[in-house]
């Protein structure tokens, strides 16, 4: 193999057209995988991805980093622009390990965090490496406005009770580089209906998401809805090894999206049991497939459920008000244009607007940092 040294040096006059971008992904899978594909597919740029598979999370926080140093060590990937790469990452060891990572503009995407919930009791290792992150970071950008609000509160909690953070509050610094960016879902397979014509939606059938589900109270709940006399069927993606054997399921791969969809476009239901979700492209999908959302709320849905909508498609995350609103769906008759209200709210998804918005930014954050840089040399 021939191995030769990764060039990071900074462009004498760095270029917003078109920008070399190294894209670390330590979780390429779900959400993340989704994200990063729909981004580079439309992306003006040119990218170079690094990954590593979604496994234990708590591991790729504390090793990632230095899987990634020597890779990056050892083997040319070519000019680099700019850094990009998600909250799963130990920025600040990568920095650490590999000094001219430190050079680079940073953009880090927070799909999620490992922050403790507040208040945080023991504080080990893996609770602060998203605030070590952060304070590498040249920029931070988040999914939804739920998101950015609970990384704030919990990363506010941390430092209070932490006396190496303590000392110096980070937070005003952190929040300045802040950015909300709406993840780019590709709505196209969903939003041309003319494959799915033949596909009948068929009553009392139900679309759920397994993964980073609360499965008791989505067991507590079909089991109420059993109890009332519903007869129903589930479409299932993730695992089901804790879904109640009780009810009557059809499992689909993850990495099907053609699958997911044209099963959206025949249940009529899409039931979250995700408690506190920072964000949830399958929710996303099945509303623009005319599928009816039945979700907490909590989190970021909310945010995709018209406020005259809201009682009729968020329920309080107990079993009795997912049972009820299920019901409701079926038996109530729904309110005057209310599929036009629910598409409407998803044009903040938009995977072209998006990526376009993430490549102008993207060549903003290069070009002011470097001249940022050329600035100090001066």
């Amino acid at each position: 193999m021939i191995r030769r040294r990764l060039d990071l040096t900074l462009p004498q006059n760095p270029t917003s057209d078109q920008l070399d971008i190294l894209a670390l992904e330590p979780f390429y899978g779900g959400a993340r995988k989704i994200m990063l594909e729909t981004l580079i597919h439309h992306s003006r740029h040119r990218w170079t991805l690094l990954k590593l598979p979604p496994r234990r999370m708590e591991r790729r926080l504390t090793a990632a980093a230095n899987w990634f140093a020597e890779q990056l060590s050892r083997h040319w990937v070519g000019r680099v622009d700019l850094l990009f790469t998600s909250e799963a990452l130990n920025l600040a060891d990568l920095v650490r390990l590999l000094p001219e990572v430190a050079q680079k503009p940073s953009v880090v995407y927070f799909h999620d965090n490992q922050l403790p919930d507040p208040p945080p009791v023991r504080i080990n290792a893996k609770d602060v490496v998203n605030m070590a992150t952060a304070q590498a970071a040249t920029e931070l950008w988040f999914n939804t406005s739920y998101h950015l609000d609970n990384f704030a509160r919990r990363a506010s909690a941390l430092i209070s009770r932490h006396p190496e953070l303590s000392t110096r509050d980070p937070m005003p610094e952190i929040l300045q580089k802040t950015r909300l960016m709406p993840p780019p879902i590709d709505l196209s397979v969903s939003g041309d209906i003319s494959p799915f014509k033949q596909l009948q939606r068929r009553k009392q059938l139900i679309f759920v998401e397994t993964r980073d589900t609360d499965m008791r109270l989505l067991n507590d709940g079909l089991h109420l809805l059993r109890d009332r006399g519903e007869n129903f069927d589930l479409v299932t993606v993730g695992p089901v090894k804790e879904l109640s054997s009780d009810f009557a399921r059809t499992p689909l791969p993850e990495w099907d999206d053609y699958a997911h969809t044209a099963a959206m476009f025949q249940t009529d239901v899409f039931l979250s049991a995700r408690r506190a979700a920072a964000v949830d492209h399958y929710a996303v999908r099945a509303v623009m497939a005319r599928c009816w959302p039945v979700v907490p709320a909590d989190g970021f849905y909310p945010e995709i459920i018209p406020e005259n909508l809201q009682e009729r498609c968020l329920y309080d995350g107990t079993p009795d008000g997912l049972a009820n609103c299920i019901q409701d769906a079926w038996y109530l008759q729904m309110p005057e244009a209310a599929n036009e209200s629910l598409l409407a709210s998803l044009k903040r998804y938009d995977a072209i607007a998006n990526c376009r918005a993430m490549d102008d930014r993207l060549s903003e954050v290069a070009v002011s940092y470097g001249m940022a840089h050329e600035s100090m040399e001066e």
